[in-house]
């Protein structure tokens, strides 16, 4: 299965997901915002590490240390302190509301306050739609099914 369908499993269908969250994936080049704004929204839906930096490195076009150490480390931060609320916000696709990141001993789904009352969605939102589908087209011709 190729790298963005198995993440879309998770996660629901591209065009579903946060422009913002699109461009960070296929568009901008990676940087400590950029990285940490895929991972939050990645681990707070439950996507494995592995997968995450696996689809990040194939769709951003690079292979790089710097990427796959950044996501690490999120994940990492994310999973120390199981008792520590509020440690990142991310857009939760299945509830459609931002989510609070707890950790894993306070369970519940929090919302963040005050909600973003309009988020734009989908690949026709970044303003890059057809470099995101011809990128999507070419990684998933090269992947073996």
């Amino acid at each position: 299965m190729d790298l963005l369908r198995a993440v879309e499993y998770i996660l629901g269908d591209v065009e579903s997901w946060p422009a913002y969250i699109i461009n960070n994936l296929f568009v901008v080049k990676p940087d400590t915002g950029s990285v940490k704004k895929v991972a939050v929204i990645m681990y707070g839906s439950g996507v494995p590490i592995e997968r995450d930096i696996d689809c990040f490195i194939a769709y951003i076009g690079l292979d790089s240390y710097d990427v796959s150490y950044a996501m690490k480390d999120r994940y990492s931060i994310w999973d120390k302190n199981p008792y520590r609320a509020h440690k990142a916000e991310y857009y939760s696709m299945s509830l459609k509301h931002w989510i609070w990141i707890n950790g894993m001993a306070l369970n519940q789904q929090e919302e963040v306050w005050p909600q973003v009352t309009y988020m734009q969605l989908g690949t026709e939102n970044t303003g890059c739609q057809q470099i995101i589908n011809t990128t999507i087209e070419h990684v998933r011709s090269c992947t073996p099914m």
